[in-house]
């Protein structure tokens, strides 16, 4: 089971009081954002974002400018100022550090344009105490500037995602690259047996299917239904139960874009998932694998996210140590995702009890034969990805 992504920020050379947000309040922020960043990817085929790993590199840039594009920023994450991004990036960082039985890597590296330049020192200190980021210095003139950041981010994702920069992305004028790499692997604690695996029928649409390959279990997960969303939940715990795959069935086959729309404009899933209870469930649902690059010129101004591209008036007024003028001019989101069988090392066991023979509750049936919504959630349920499945 692996997931990853990276978000590219370079930033050219253009011609109060403390708050502090508690984990639930972060977690219901990132659910909110990334419903929205969600909502505006896509409808047309299957999708992986990380919102987070955008969150990470834009909370970074609203600590480096001011004015319009700071409110933006500030407005779209869902922070009141400043010192709640600190706080709770900080420990967001030690949060992720700390989770067990799955591969959590978060990566944040800031280069920075040879020849005397520097951060300003507040955002500077910002970057390594908040977010954990690593400073570097590059020629971004030099023909090699794109590959050395394009293979650090490899080292990163192990390789799961390459060629995250063009040759053409950066220039002489390019004076700072942000980069966030986010890997995931994580084994089920309740794996899937390969020979229950075989090709099923899923909807594209009330008249089209399309066969693909379809997992099958009948274990305990956690389950539950949303009349007011209009479908149900499941969520698959990994090894540890401290990380777990949450997927969002709607009950109709066409259903998935407004289930999608209803969440960004407010509908409060966390509260829904916190109702899921334990029980056994006859689960079956796709194996698949997902590439998608995200273009954020595209998808940030939809989230009201705009100024920080503008070259006449950006706002990133403290970024560098210098008076010069700087503006975003790229924004780019690879993200992979990999769901299939994989769990621990298989083990058998045989045994007999005798018990009283009765009959046994129903088992609900969730069948993932249509289009759904999938998430990463942490225990805290906290959303590290997030995608849809539509089988093209």
């Amino acid at each position: 089971m692996r997931f990853c992504s990276v978000l590219l920020l370079p930033i050219f050379l253009k011609a109060v009081e403390s708050s502090i947000m508690d984990s639930k309040t972060l977690s219901s922020s990132i659910a909110k954002f990334s419903a929205k960043f969600c909502n505006e990817l896509n409808k047309s085929t299957s999708v992986v974002a990380s919102p987070l790993s955008a969150e990470y590199i834009l909370a970074l840039v609203a600590l480096g400018c001011e004015g319009p594009a700071h409110e933006e920023i500030l407005q779209s994450l869902g922070f009141p100022e400043d010192n709640a991004i600190r706080s709770s990036f900080s420990s967001m960082s030690s949060q992720l550090k700390s989770i067990k039985g799955i591969t959590l890597n978060v990566a944040n590296r800031v280069y920075i344009q040879d020849g005397g330049y520097k951060l300003n020192s507040a955002l500077e200190s910002d970057a390594v105490k908040v977010f954990d980021a690593g400073l570097k210095t590059i020629n971004f003139g030099s023909g090699g500037a794109a590959e050395e950041i394009n293979k650090w981010v490899e080292s990163k994702t192990n390789q799961r995602i390459k060629d995250l920069l063009t040759s053409d992305s950066v220039n002489s004028d390019t004076r700072l690259v942000l980069v966030n790499a986010l890997y995931f692997k994580g084994t089920w604690l309740k794996p899937f047996h390969k020979m229950l695996t075989y090709d099923r029928p899923f909807y594209l649409d009330e008249s089209t299917t399309v066969d693909i390959p379809m997992m099958n279990a009948k274990e305990d997960f956690f389950y539950g239904e949303s009349k007011d969303l209009g479908v149900q939940y499941l969520k698959m715990q990994y090894e540890g139960e401290e990380a777990s795959m949450l997927v969002v069935l709607p009950e109709k086959v066409d259903g998935l874009n407004d289930v999608i729309k209803k969440l960004a404009d407010g509908y409060d899933l966390l509260a829904d998932v916190e109702t899921l209870e334990e029980t056994k469930v006859d689960v079956t649902i796709p194996k698949f694998k997902i590439e998608t690059e995200i273009d954020l010129m595209e998808v940030l101004p939809k989230l009201g996210i705009k100024t920080i591209f503008d070259p006449a008036n950006s706002g990133l007024t403290r970024m560098l140590d210098s008076d010069e003028k700087l503006f975003v001019s790229k924004g780019v989101q690879k993200a992979f995702i990999e769901v299939n069988e994989e769990g621990a090392e298989a083990a058998a066991a045989s045994g007999m009890v005798m018990m009283m023979r009765c009959m046994p509750p129903p088992v609900p049936i969730f069948q993932a034969d249509r289009p759904f919504l999938y998430t990463i959630l942490d225990k805290q349920h906290t959303t590290y990805f997030v995608g849809a499945f539509r089988a093209h």
